[in-house]
C-alpha cells in the first residue's frame, strides 16, 4: 500500500482488511467507536515518550500475565473464530504486526523490567540511548520485549487454531489442516537514533547484533536480507530444518497457492517457485512452474549506504557497488557463503575472492548485468541540485529552459553544446491522484535537439520529466526539493509548481472518452454517464484551471469510459491503482 493506504488489500483483492481510511470492513468484528480497537497500529502506537507515556495508555488495558491489549491480535483472532463458525472454506490469514521495527519501543512494562533483569541493566529513568552502539551482542531491552511481544502474538494466534474445531474435518482442531507461516521483511537494523534523552539529543543506541553475519537492514550483506523462514503444517515433519534451499519471499504466491489447491502456471510469468514440494521433504531444489531447476537468485538495492546489485548462484554470491561515489565499498565482491559439501564457509562475508575467482566474477557479473537491463532496474542518479558543490560533472549539467503542451503532448527544452554534458536518458513519471496518497507512474519520453516530448497519459494530474546526462547526472524538468527540504510524506504535487497540471491529462482523457463514444456509439453496458462527463469536460476546458474542479472531472470522466469497457476502457492510465479524486472521493 501506498503511504496512505492505497491502493488497501479490499482494493488488491482481500475479502476482508482495512480500507484506505483504516475501517476494517466487518461491523460485526471491529468497532470504529472503540479506541482500543481502533488503534491501527496495535502494540506498535508510538507514545510521546517511551517511558512516560509508553505504559498507562487506556488503549493498551493489561490481559493475563499482564501482557497489553494488542488490536490487532485481537482482530485476528475474533476472525478466525468466524470462520470456523461460519465458514465451510479455506482461509487465508495475512497478520503483518509492526514489531519489530523502530522506533524501538514496548507497551510491556513487565517484559521491559524482565529483560533489563536479564541483562544486568538498571530499569531506565531515561527515554532516550539505552544499549552502547558499539558493544557487540544483545544488550537492548527494548528490543528484547519487542521481540517478545511478537512471539506472544504469533503463539497467541497458534493457540487459537490448537483450540477451534474444524467445521470441515470432523474430530479434527483447525491446526491440524492449516499451514502457519512466520517470516520477516529484513534483516534487524543494527543501530537507531529515534528517542531524545534528557539532554535532548537522539544519540544512536544498539537495536540488535546480527553476527555472524555481516551489517543489517539496508545492506544487501547477509545480515540484512538473511530472514526467518518457518513453516508448520501438513505433510512438513515436524523439527524438519532445510539449510541448503535458498528461497525468497517471492515464492509466498505460488505457494500459497498451491496450498489452496491452485497451482500457478507457467502463463503467469510469476517469478517465485511453489515450495510444497521443499517444505515437504521431496524436493532438494525450489522449482519454477514449468519444472525447471531455479540456480539463482536476484537481488537489487540500489539506494542508501548499502546500493548493491546482487546475484546468487550455488555457493557464490556477488554484489556490485551501483553507488560507487556514494559508497565505499568495492565495485564488485564475490564470496563463497558454502563449501561444496554445503557446510557454511563464509556466511559473515569477510573474504572477498574477487582476485582469486575473476572467472567467476566475470560469469555471475555478466549475468546480473543482462537480468539489470531485461528488467530495468533503476540505478542511483547524481543530483543535480546538490548544494555542497564539487561533485565531478555538476557544472557540466544542462539547465532546463523551457516547458510547455500542445496537441497532445507534454515537452521541456534544455541546454547543449559546448560545455554541457549530453543528456542521453529520458522518461515521463505522472501521476492521476494527486494529494495524500498519490502514486507515481512511469511513461516513454523522446529525445531530439534539445527538447523532450513524450505523449500525455489520459487522465494525468501532474508530471514531470526525468533526464539524465553523461556524467549520470539526473535533470527535472523543474526544480523538485530534496525530502530534507520538505516535510516528509508531503505530496509532490503540492510542490510543483508547474507540473503540466490539470490541463493536458483532461485533454487527452476528453479524447479518449471521444474515441469511447465512438466505439460504442455511447450506447454500450454502463455507458449512461458517459455522455454527461464528457460534456462537463468539455465545457470545463473552455474555463480557467481549477484544481478540485479539474480533478473531479478527471476521475468522473474516467470512471465512466472504464464503465463503457470496450478498447479504450483498458488504457493503462485508467486503470492504475488508486482510481480516485484529487479531494479523495
Amino acid at each position: 500500500a501506498g503511504p496512505s493506504g492505497v491502493p488497501s488489500p479490499l482494493q488488491a483483492g482481500f475479502g476482508f482488511s482495512f480500507d484506505a481510511h483504516k475501517h476494517y470492513n466487518d461491523p460485526t468484528l471491529w468497532d470504529q467507536s472503540d479506541p482500543k480497537q481502533a488503534n491501527t497500529s496495535g502494540l506498535f502506537a508510538q507514545p510521546k515518550n517511551r517511558l512516560k507515556n509508553a505504559f498507562d495508555d487506556p488503549r493498551f488495558p493489561l490481559l493475563e500475565d499482564e501482557r497489553p491489549y494488542d488490536s490487532m491480535l485481537d482482530l485476528a483472532t475474533k476472525w478466525l473464530r468466524k470462520q470456523a463458525a461460519e465458514e465451510q472454506k479455506p482461509f487465508f490469514l495475512n497478520l503483518c504486526p509492526n514489531l519489530v521495527h523502530g522506533p524501538v519501543m514496548t507497551r510491556d512494562k513487565k517484559r521491559l523490567a524482565h529483560y533489563c533483569r536479564k541483562l544486568g541493566i538498571e530499569f531506565p529513568a531515561d527515554q532516550g540511548s539505552i544499549a552502547d552502539p558499539a558493544k557487540p551482542g544483545q544488550h537492548n531491552p527494548y528490543y528484547a520485549s519487542m521481540v517478545d511481544s511478537v512471539d506472544w502474538i504469533i503463539g497467541q494466534v497458534v493457540a487459537e487454531l490448537e483450540r477451534l474445531d474444524d467445521p470441515r474435518n470432523t474430530g479434527h482442531k483447525l491446526i491440524d489442516n492449516t499451514y502457519v507461516v512466520i517470516s520477516s521483511d529484513n534483516g534487524g537494523a543494527q543501530q537507531l537514533r529515534n528517542w531524545p534523552g534528557t539532554s535532548g539529543k537522539a544519540e544512536f543506541e544498539k537495536v540488535t547484533d546480527n553476527a555472524p553475519l555481516r551489517e543489517g537492514k539496508g545492506w544487501a550483506y547477509e545480515g540484512g536480507c538473511r530472514i526467518p523462514f518457518i513453516v508448520v503444517g501438513p505433510g512438513i515433519a515436524a523439527g524438519a530444518v532445510n539449510r541448503s534451499t535458498p528461497v525468497n519471499l517471492i515464492d509466498l504466491l505460488p505457494t500459497f497457492a498451491a496450498m489452496a489447491g491452485a497451482p500457478v502456471g507457467s502463463e503467469l510469468d510469476v517469478d517465485g517457485c511453489n515450495l510444497v514440494p521443499v517444505l515437504q521433504g521431496e524436493e532438494e531444489v525450489a522449482r519454477h512452474a514449468d519444472g525447471s531447476v531455479r540456480d539463482t537468485l536476484y537481488f537489487h538495492y540500489p539506494v542508501l549506504n548499502g546500493a548493491f546489485s546482487t546475484i546468487r548462484q550455488g555457493p557464490w554470491k556477488l554484489l556490485k557497488n551501483t553507488a560507487p561515489d556514494e559508497n565505499t565499498a568495492p565495485a564488485v565482491q564475490l564470496f563463497q557463503l558454502s563449501g561444496t559439501d554445503g557446510e557454511w564457509l563464509d556466511l559473515s562475508e569477510a573474504v572477498n575472492l574477487i582476485e582469486e575467482h575473476r572467472d567467476i566474477a566475470a560469469r555471475l557479473l555478466a549475468k546480473l548485468d543482462a537480468w539489470l537491463q531485461q528488467h530495468t532496474a533503476g540505478q542511483p542518479y547524481k543530483n543535480a541540485s546538490y548544494r555542497k558543490g564539487g561533485l565531478p560533472g555538476q557544472e557540466n549539467v544542462p539547465a532546463i529552459l523551457g516547458r510547455g503542451h500542445s496537441n497532445g503532448k507534454i515537452w521541456a527544452t534544455y541546454e547543449t553544446g559546448a560545455g554541457k554534458a549530453a543528456i542521453q536518458q529520458a522518461f515521463l513519471l505522472y501521476t492521476i491522484n494527486p494529494g495524500a496518497g498519490e502514486e507515481w507512474f512511469q511513461a516513454e519520453a523522446v529525445l531530439a535537439d534539445g527538447r523532450v516530448e513524450a505523449v500525455v497519459p489520459p487522465g494525468m494530474t501532474h508530471g514531470i520529466f526525468c533526464l539524465v546526462d553523461a556524467n549520470n547526472f539526473l535533470v527535472t524538468s523543474e526544480p523538485v526539493p530534496s525530502m530534507q527540504e520538505f516535510r516528509k510524506g508531503r505530496p509532490v504535487s503540492e510542490i510543483l509548481k508547474d507540473g503540466y497540471a490539470y490541463r493536458p491529462g483532461l485533454e487527452a482523457l476528453v479524447g479518449l472518452g471521444r474515441r469511447a463514444m465512438a466505439e460504442t456509439g455511447g450506447k454500450g453496458v454502463g455507458c449512461g454517464p458517459l455522455s454527461a462527463a464528457m460534456e462537463a469536460a468539455e465545457t470545463l476546458l473552455a474555463e480557467p484551471d481549477d484544481p478540485p474542479v479539474y480533478a473531479r472531472a478527471i476521475s468522473r470522466l474516467r470512471e465512466a469510459i472504464r464503465a463503457c469497457g470496450g478498447a479504450q476502457a483498458a488504457e493503462p492510465a485508467l486503470n492504475w491503482f488508486p482510481r480516485v479524486s484529487g479531494d479523495g472521493t
